[in-house]
């Protein structure tokens, strides 16, 4: 056995792998209860934002493949950001600023999803 082959073999990422990390990944972009902690909230905003580039840039090299794989993830998109905006709502930190900023995107999603039909 080559070295190569070995090294192929020892970082071979299974299919039950890639399943443990998926769901440990979900569970932290789901938000639960109060966090009061602004600290742990930035990190968990964060990773959510990381998460969704990622997803953003999968799209825009089109790996894709069909329409409604497209439309799949970027409806899982439009989760995770409600995901971040429910984390900024049961942190407390949501001010009114942030409310109409949220309504104006709501509103340019409602008026794009009219659009494309």
């Amino acid at each position: 056995m080559t070295t190569l082959q070995a090294l192929k073999d020892d970082n071979h990422i299974s299919d039950e792998e890639l399943h443990e990390i998926t769901k440990f990944i979900l569970n932290s972009f789901i938000v639960r209860g109060q966090y009061k902690n602004e600290a742990y909230v930035a990190k968990k905003e964060s990773l959510i934002s990381s998460f969704t580039e990622f997803i953003e840039q999968y799209l825009a090299l089109h790996f894709t493949g069909t329409r409604e794989r497209k439309l799949q993830l970027i409806k899982f998109i439009s989760k995770l950001n409600m995901q971040k905006e429910l984390l900024e709502l049961a942190s407390g930190a949501t001010n009114l600023d942030d409310i109409k900023k949220a309504g104006k995107r709501l509103g340019k999603k409602s008026q794009s999803a009219f659009e494309g039909k």
